[in-house]
């Protein structure tokens, strides 16, 4: 009966154990979710002004040193090939632009869905919490932002790829 007692003790004892580790890492876990999200919102409230002064600076170069070198064939490419890394500083802008939108129209909680949503999601979520709450500055800082973003990207591409890779991809589908 003694055996059979401390046998009893011993598997509550685990069990207790287990469920106060368990109780400890989902402490761990949401302590760091909260510092991670803290951190971005600081790194984003840290880093935007030089962002922006950046994005300023890239679209004077895209449209005073860019867009006249897309005249001649020859200067195509590198043209092109500006525009394509001209678009990612302006999705690193707008993606702290929305971080800041988002966590100051739906705090925290909005956040976290537009990171679960594979962390671009913040710039959709940024949009709608400005348009569901009638934010119209930051709603047009948004969408000129994604057109900016989206628009010198593709851009970018078109004109670095060649035009004979573009006629034979269409030949191939013809046939």
């Amino acid at each position: 009966m003694d055996s059979a007692s401390s046998v009893e003790n011993e598997s509550l004892l685990k069990k207790a154990g287990s469920y106060g580790f368990g109780v400890v890492i989902i402490v761990a876990v949401f302590l760091l979710v909260t510092l991670f999200l803290r951190g971005v919102v600081w790194a984003s409230e840290k880093a935007l002004p030089w962002l922006l002064n950046a994005g300023s600076i890239a679209f004077d170069v895209c449209v005073l040193g860019l867009l006249p070198l897309c005249i001649f064939r020859r200067t195509r490419p590198w043209a092109g090939f500006g525009f394509y890394l001209a678009s990612f500083l302006f999705g690193i802008a707008l993606f702290a632009f929305s971080c800041l939108v988002v966590v100051t129209i739906w705090g925290y909680g909005g956040l976290i869905v537009g990171l679960v949503l594979g962390g671009v999601g913040v710039v959709p979520v940024a949009f709608f919490a400005a348009l569901f709450h009638a934010e119209w500055s930051p709603f047009w800082a948004v969408v000129i932002g994604t057109v900016l973003t989206f628009g010198t990207h593709f851009l970018g591409i078109y004109l670095i790829t060649p035009k004979e890779v573009e006629k034979q991809q269409q030949d191939e589908v013809s046939v």
